[in-house]
Order: C-alpha cells, then sequence, then structure tokens
C-alpha cells in the first residue's frame, strides 16, 4: 500500500471515538423505533479536506487500492466533525454492477461515473431474457470481490477501523432502473409496445437483484434484514435499498402495474427496508407509501417535494424520512414527526463550504435553524 495511504488510515484510526459511534448506533435505533430525540440527527456535508487522499472516478475505476481510500473520505468527514453518521465504506462502481453480469456495456468517464449502455434491441433483449440468470462470476463481480478482499485485509490491520468501519452492499439500483440500464431508453415506448416482455425482464432483473444482493451480504456477513448504509445510515429493519429513479418518467398506473410488484418482490427476502429516488415523485409516492416493506425513504430532489405535507404521511405510516433539502420548515417537521423519524442529510446545496461552516451547521440542524442554499 502507498505510504501516503497507510498514514491517512493512521490518522482516521486514531480519529475515531468509539463512544460517539455508541452513541451514534443507538440514535439510529432510537430513529427507527421512533422513539423521541434530543435534538434533530443529522449528516453534514463538506468539501473533502486536502490531506485525504482522493481519486477521479476513472482511476478508481481501474485500481482498487485508490477506489478504497476514496470511498473512506466520507468516514473521514464524518469523524472530523462528528455528526450522526457511521462509518461505512463500499466499492465505488457506479451503477453498472448487475447489468455487467448480462454483458450490457458499461460506459465510465469522469463526468458522468459509470452508465450501461442499454441494448434498445427487441431480438438482443428476447435472447437475453431467454438466457435466464446470468453467470455471476465475470471480471466485474471478480473485480467486486477483489475489493471486499483487499479492503477486508486492509481494516483489519487497524483496531478502530476493524471495529467501526462496516461494508455496504455494491450499488444494486433497483428492479425497474434495472430493467432501463438493461433494456436502455426504449422501454419507456416498450411498457406500451411490448409490455410483457418488459414484464418478463423485470421479473428477471428482480430475481437477479435479490441473489446478487444475498451473495454480497454472505460476501460481507451481514444480516438479511438489516444494513449499513451509504451516508452513514443504518437500516434497523431491512436489509437493502431500492432506487427508483427512472420510475419517476412513469404514470402511477403504469407504476402500480409494473414497478411496485417487482419491489415488494425484491424487498422481501430483506424484510424490506429503504426507497429512494431522484426527480419528481409527487405522483408516485401514495403507491410508494402504500408499500409495508418501505421503511426509510429518502428523495434526490427533495425541495419538488413538500416537507410538511411529506413528515405527515411517513409519519403516519411509520416509516423514517431522510431528508436533504430545504430545512425552513424543519423545526415543524420534527414536531409533527414526534421527535423522531426523521434525519437530515445536508448535501448538495445545502452542504457547508468548509470545515468550519460544518462544525456551525450541525449546531443549527440539530437545534431545528434553517441554514443557507448555494446560489449555484
Amino acid at each position: 500500500m502507498r505510504d501516503e495511504h497507510k498514514r491517512a488510515l493512521e490518522r482516521l484510526d486514531r480519529l475515531i471515538d468509539s463512544d460517539h459511534v455508541e452513541t451514534c448506533e443507538q440514535l439510529h435505533q432510537d430513529l427507527y423505533e421512533g422513539r423521541p430525540l434530543a435534538g434533530i440527527p443529522c449528516t453534514i456535508g463538506f468539501p473533502l479536506p486536502q490531506e485525504w487522499p482522493s481519486y477521479s472516478f476513472t482511476a478508481c475505476w481501474e485500481d482498487i487500492e485508490k477506489n478504497f481510500i476514496t470511498a473512506l473520505g466520507d468516514s473521514y468527514c464524518g469523524a472530523l466533525v462528528q455528526d450522526d453518521r457511521l462509518y461505512t465504506v463500499r466499492p465505488e462502481y457506479g451503477v453498472v454492477n448487475v447489468p455487467e453480469l448480462f454483458g450490457t456495456p458499461s460506459v465510465v468517464s469522469n463526468e458522468g461515473r459509470s452508465m450501461s449502455k442499454g441494448l434498445n434491441d427487441s431480438a438482443a433483449l428476447d435472447e437475453l431474457i431467454a438466457a435466464g440468470i446470468p453467470d455471476f462470476d465475470c471480471s466485474h463481480t471478480r473485480k467486486l470481490d477483489a475489493w471486499y478482499q483487499f479492503a477486508r485485509e486492509t481494516l483489519g490491520q487497524y483496531e478502530n477501523l476493524s471495529r467501526f468501519i462496516h461494508f455496504v452492499l455494491p450499488d444494486t439500483q433497483g428492479p425497474f432502473d434495472l430493467g432501463c440500464l438493461v433494456y436502455g431508453s426504449d422501454i419507456l415506448t416498450g411498457l406500451y409496445d411490448r409490455p410483457e416482455m418488459v414484464r418478463r425482464l423485470l421479473e428477471l432483473v428482480t430475481d437477479v437483484y435479490v441473489k446478487y444482493n444475498q451473495r454480497y451480504k454472505a460476501v460481507i456477513g451481514e444480516p438479511r434484514d438489516s444494513a449499513y448504509h451509504i451516508a452513514g445510515l443504518k437500516l434497523v429493519r431491512g436489509g437493502v435499498r431500492i432506487c427508483d429513479d427512472s420510475a419517476t418518467l412513469i404514470s402511477a398506473t403504469i407504476y402500480r402495474d409494473f414497478v411496485k410488484p417487482c419491489n415488494v418482490r425484491g424487498f422481501e427476502p430483506f424484510d424490506g427496508s429503504w426507497l429512494h429516488f431522484c426527480g419528481n415523485g409527487n405522483h408516485l409516492l401514495d403507491e410508494i407509501l402504500d408499500m409495508a416493506s418501505v421503511r426509510y425513504l429518502h428523495l434526490g430532489n427533495p425541495d419538488d417535494h413538500d416537507l410538511i405535507k411529506l413528515v405527515t404521511e411517513t409519519s403516519e405510516k411509520e416509516v423514517v424520512l431522510f431528508w436533504s433539502g430545504s430545512l425552513d420548515r424543519i423545526r415543524e417537521a420534527f414536531e409533527i414527526a414526534g421527535h423522531s423519524r426523521l434525519f437530515v442529510l445536508t448535501e448538495n446545496r445545502y452542504a457547508s463550504a468548509s470545515m468550519e461552516k460544518a462544525r456551525e451547521n450541525l449546531a443549527l440542524v440539530r437545534a431545528g435553524r434553517p441554514i443557507a442554499k448555494a446560489p449555484y
């Protein structure tokens, strides 16, 4: 391992405070169970300090050690400011981990990270569906396996890192997102032109989603029905995340008919858990919150949604809301939520400009006070 990386790991190992971690573990437990919290729990985003090594996405794609050390940057930030995140790390190869099993070509860049070049070919899709569940022993899976082995051996050399850094599953998106990645953008017309083929594809990728997550839960030694996840979040009940980004492009009727049954089936072996979507999903929220297996909800474009209406609905369903939007009414929302089941992530336009500002904003958020939104 590079000397610079060793020094960084030693620094993080010294920074981790076991008492603080214990407090955060209890906070995440209380958050899920709905116990009243003293303040609003949150993670504070801010730029990674220069002393922590970090590399471009393409460099991380090619080099496991660079990928690993870059992925630990979020935990380093958390240890510096001692917000309410736990410490996690996962292999950062983007959204293509499952599509790679089907031989779907990946496009890798620093600007767009990784993206599948969907087939958009009916004959090729028919052949892919007929072939059934693909062999997991492909070059990309072997790279992921090597990543976890390297990470486990490296963390094992440090007292605190080996105890408090938790592995996260590879990014497996969700049934409809996977269907879109494999099929391509033509799936949006395929839902009308070839609905039965789309349905068979979604059934197949749902099966693969389940088996792939089961495989990597065994690799990382994680229970089926709970998980640590990105942003330092702990899923106390439910073992996986489903991303429904592409689903915001379809109607609630299509979602109910095609997507929702696959999500329910994808969640079932893991006792449900976290559903995320980017975009405007107001038209889908009734269907999403109707799924008893949804225990956590996060919106990638939160300011397209009404926080007060949303937190009222999630509280009634006893769903934890991860909120990363405007904090103008956060104190009111926290009251509605019964001082629990609401967790703030200050990211993107609500991230702090520096570590010093992050510490200031941490105190403000915990006290239920808004913070500034970046002008860009």
